[in-house]
């Protein structure tokens, strides 16, 4: 098995590699990604551009490629392997391996055919069902790499509830031709199977994250039933699936190698410490189990995250909202 430490050196290697990247060696295209018909994978369709606009893009990468790559030399930028449930700082970028991501990895997966997708036409269905764009940068040698962007059919000037207006022959006319509004941002990138993450929720919201938490968090449920004894467990369950936060708690849950370890002797270890938690113990035919409060939803769920920490300077007991597990 392949260490931590070589991992990361690894996404280390692959992200310089981009970073030096000769964008003028490189061949730039666009593909809009649509949602048609409620599709779980969208539809790509490619952009025809023209020499001026293919530069526009190309520019675009070039200059976030040369800011982080100066972040990266002056070690403003820092790597961190993905958590669901991690709030990164402003200097932290996240990166997964798509090999153990299906569900992103099969979005994005017929960009490898450039050739094979259809040109943009413009219908109402996949303009209604636009998610995201994909600037491909594709050298002589080596694999493409695909910068993504979060867009909808509201970026279409036609359908956004702004209008614009053009200065021609003297005077302002209303645009009245479609037009598309494009930014310098990008949300993530990936080359292969290496994906790298610098706007978390954009990546989240673009990848149909939250859209996916529920079938997680069903999966979820049914580990916390077979191996924590809850004795409410339905009323617990309800609650959960009805709170779209709740379960993204539970997909962070779900994360957790150690979650079919948990015991009430643990659990009965972490509440004397933290009285104050408010979660309750009681004996049902014999057993002990824990009790769900409905007037405080997020305790149970707060426990089963270990969302307590004691602090090894100050000795004190701390509540966290998001954290990454210390790798040495």
């Amino acid at each position: 098995m392949t260490s931590l430490r070589t991992t990361k050196e690894d996404q280390h290697s692959a992200l310089n590699d981009i970073l030096q990247l000769d964008l003028n060696q490189c061949a730039v295209s666009v593909c809009l990604a649509s949602l048609v018909n409620d599709g779980e994978e969208p539809k790509f369709e490619k952009l025809q551009l023209s020499d001026d606009l293919t530069e526009d893009f190309r520019e675009v990468v070039r200059a976030l490629l040369e800011r982080w790559s100066r972040d990266n030399g002056s070690g403003d930028l820092v790597l961190r392997s993905y958590d669901a449930g991690s709030k990164p700082e402003s200097y932290e970028v996240e990166y997964m391996n798509l090999s153990e991501h299906d569900s992103v990895k099969a979005q994005i997966a017929s960009l490898s055919s450039l050739s094979n997708l259809g040109i943009f036409g413009g219908t109402d269905a996949f303009v209604s069902g636009l998610r995201f764009y994909a600037i491909v940068v594709q050298s002589t040698q080596g694999e493409p790499i695909y910068c993504f962007r979060s867009y909808s059919s509201k970026k279409e000037l036609g359908r956004s509830s702004t209008f614009g207006a053009l200065f021609t022959a003297g005077h302002y006319d209303r645009v009245r031709e479609p037009m598309f509004l494009f930014d310098q941002h990008i949300d993530c990138f990936s080359r292969g199977d290496d994906m790298f993450i610098f706007k978390k929720d954009k990546f989240q919201k673009l990848f149909r994250f939250f859209e996916m938490v529920l079938k997680a968090a069903k999966a979820t449920l049914k580990t916390i039933k077979a191996h924590v004894p809850i004795a409410n467990f339905d009323e617990f369950e309800k609650a959960c699936e009805g709170h779209l936060q709740m379960q993204a708690k539970l997909k962070n849950i779900a994360g957790k190698s150690d979650i079919k370890e948990i015991t009430i002797a643990k659990i009965k270890k972490v509440l004397k410490e933290l009285p104050q938690l408010g979660v309750q113990i009681k004996k049902t035919n014999g057993k002990e189990m824990l009790v769900f409060d409905p007037s405080d939803k997020w305790a149970l769920l707060r426990l089963l995250d270990d969302d307590y920490l004691k602090s090894l300077m100050t000795g004190k007991n701390y509540e966290v909202t998001g954290k990454r597990e210390y790798q040495q």
